[in-house]
């Protein structure tokens, strides 16, 4: 179970911090470190497969390449105007397609009611993809320290908490917004990324 998360709790960490901003030298870099799997059988591992050879691709012209994804990452979740994928949970569970809307305010409570602060850190909605992952990220680091420390009612009542964010809020919005990446970008960077999202939140 710990070994399990542990595992989950890395994924977590790779999607918030490119959902949250451009990629960095040092990201990449770490990245390029890693071996890509063997077999792609479900999507966690085509979406990591695609995002590793991306990088592979163009190692040898980072800084360059840095450059045109940090232009991607704008084009595609900030505009300036009408973002092919906008990265708000609120744009696709209201009618309207409006953003902070009664879900960014219950997207709020839940991190209040688990000890996670987020208004003093960013300064962006906190129905942001970036924060909603960083929230399951924080939820997942939480139930790791219970087990180890043998809390398992505690443990429990992470985990509890997680699932429920995930199956009654997460689950609901994810695949459009994957799918709005996927049609929008040639880059296969956010492809791969896009597609290692949906198989961590929404698995087929």
């Amino acid at each position: 179970m710990i070994e399990e998360l542990r595992e989950e709790l890395y994924l977590y960490n790779l999607l918030r911090q490119i959902f949250l901003k451009e990629p960095t030298d040092k990201l990449i870099k770490d990245l390029s470190m890693i071996d890509p799997p063997e077999d792609a059988d479900d999507e966690i591992d085509r979406g990591l497969k695609i995002l590793l050879e991306s990088i592979r691709k163009n190692e040898h012209r980072l800084d360059e390449w840095l450059e045109e994804l940090a232009l991607e990452y704008a084009r595609l979740f900030i505009g300036p105007k009408n973002p092919p994928a906008v990265p708000y949970a609120s744009f696709y569970l209201s009618e309207s397609r409006s953003l902070m809307t009664d879900e960014t305010i219950d997207v709020r409570k839940r991190y209040l009611e688990a000890g996670m602060a987020v208004k003093e850190l960013y300064s962006i909605p906190d129905d942001h993809i970036g924060i909603e992952l960083e929230f399951i990220y924080y939820l997942t680091q939480r139930a790791i320290e219970y087990f180890e420390d043998g809390n398992r009612e505690e443990a429990s009542r992470i985990f509890e908490m997680r699932e429920n964010f995930f199956n009654n809020h997460m689950m609901k919005w994810i695949s459009p917004f994957v799918e709005k990446i996927l049609e929008s970008s040639s880059e296969d960077f956010y492809k791969g990324i896009a597609l290692i999202l949906r198989g961590v939140i929404n698995p087929l």
